[in-house]
């Protein structure tokens, strides 16, 4: 299950055209937002694995802007604070969050809000 995921993105406190997903299969819920825009070109893909019983694993794969390496990153929640079949509300803000850090080491002054409309839609998930 899964669908569009209402997140909105500020560069420099303009907004910037933002495309996000989600796809949930069980225990595995993963988030994807795309910046398109001309010189911007980035996305970040969130993927959540997780159980009650165990730490959640979360894989952070970044793509862009052009020029720019890829990049991989592999997290082990060992707080036990995201479990995507339980709480996905909480993958979403860690998603919003990885993906300001990420525009941020690369220069540019980000935020994004991740507000009502983005629970209603993860609320299909949960």
């Amino acid at each position: 299950m899964g669908g569009e995921l209402p997140l909105r993105v500020q560069i420099d406190g303009r907004n910037v055209e933002t495309h996000s997903t989600n796809t949930a299969a069980g225990r595995v819920l993963t988030i994807t937002t795309v910046l398109p825009g001309h010189g911007l070109a980035f996305e970040l893909i969130s993927t959540y694995v997780g159980h009650a019983q165990v730490a959640a694993h979360v894989t952070h794969l970044a793509l862009g802007p052009v020029g720019h390496r890829a990049s991989i990153e592999h997290i082990e929640d060992l707080e036990e604070q995201l479990d995507p079949a339980v709480d996905p509300r909480a993958c979403a803000y860690d998603h919003a969050h990885q993906l300001i850090e990420k525009l941020s080491a690369l220069g540019y002054r980000a935020s994004g809000e991740v507000d009502k409309r983005t629970f209603t839609a993860l609320e299909r998930v949960e």
